[in-house]
């Protein structure tokens, strides 16, 4: 395997990994932005 082919590789691994960790944050960041515009609303009654 020459070693372009490697770098490609591994670059192709880390963006992946950069982009699953990115879902996640997002996902995390609305569940608990949901939770809290909800805790709000009870906190108001």
């Amino acid at each position: 395997m020459s070693k372009g082919f490697a770098v490609v590789i591994g670059m192709s691994i880390a963006y992946a990994a950069s982009l699953i960790g990115m879902i996640f944050a997002y996902v995390y960041y609305k569940k608990n932005k949901a939770a809290s515009q909800s805790k709000k609303v009870e906190d108001k009654k």
